[in-house]
C-alpha cells in the first residue's frame, strides 16, 4: 500500500473556513458549531469535490447559508438574500455566484498525500442532489457542521464532510 493511501486527511479547522471565506467576501465571517446539513433540501447547495474519478469531499449549504454566501460574494443587497429564502429557491445570480464560492472552497478539501480536491460538479436551485451524494451526507462520521455568520447578511447553515 502506496504512502499516499495510509495517510489519513483531518478536516480543515473552523479558522481555516473561516480565513476563506472572509478572504474571498472581504466581511467578517464567525463559524460556530451547527447543525447537520444534508442534501435532502433541493433549495440548499451541495458541491461534490474529486481527485481523479473518487469522490473525496462534499460541501452542504442550507437555503439561507447558499443565499447569503451568494448574496455577499455578489455584493447583492441582503434584501437579495432574504428574498430568496423567502421564495424558497436560490435566484439565478445568487446560484450561480455560489458555484464560485464552492469552486473557491475546495483547498478545504485535503486528500491524501498532498494537494485538495477539484470541484467536480454543484447541485442546487431545485435539483434533487443525486441519491448517492444525499446519503454520504447523511453520515455522521468526518463532517464539520456549522452556522456561519457573515457580517451584514446573516446566519446560515454548512457542512463539509471528507470521504
Amino acid at each position: 500500500m502506496s504512502e499516499a493511501a495510509t495517510t489519513a486527511v483531518e478536516l480543515p479547522t473552523t479558522a481555516a473556513v473561516r480565513g476563506v471565506l472572509e478572504g474571498l467576501l472581504g466581511r467578517d465571517v464567525v463559524p460556530g458549531p451547527g447543525p447537520r446539513v444534508t442534501g435532502d433540501d433541493a433549495a440548499g447547495t451541495v458541491a461534490v469535490y474529486t481527485r481523479g474519478a473518487e469522490t473525496v469531499g462534499l460541501l452542504a449549504l442550507d437555503l439561507a447559508g447558499s443565499a447569503i454566501l451568494g448574496a455577499a460574494l455578489g455584493l447583492v443587497p441582503r434584501g437579495g438574500a432574504e428574498a430568496s429564502v423567502e421564495d424558497g429557491q436560490l435566484s439565478p445570480l445568487l446560484a450561480e455566484n455560489v458555484a464560485e464560492l464552492c469552486n473557491v472552497m475546495a483547498p478545504l478539501v485535503p486528500v491524501a498525500g498532498g494537494g485538495h480536491g477539484r470541484l467536480a460538479s454543484v447541485h442546487g436551485s431545485g435539483e434533487p442532489c443525486p441519491t448517492d451524494v444525499a446519503d454520504a451526507l447523511r453520515r455522521g462520521a468526518g463532517r464539520l457542521d456549522l452556522v456561519l455568520d457573515v457580517a451584514g447578511y446573516g446566519r446560515g447553515g454548512m457542512s463539509l464532510l471528507l470521504t
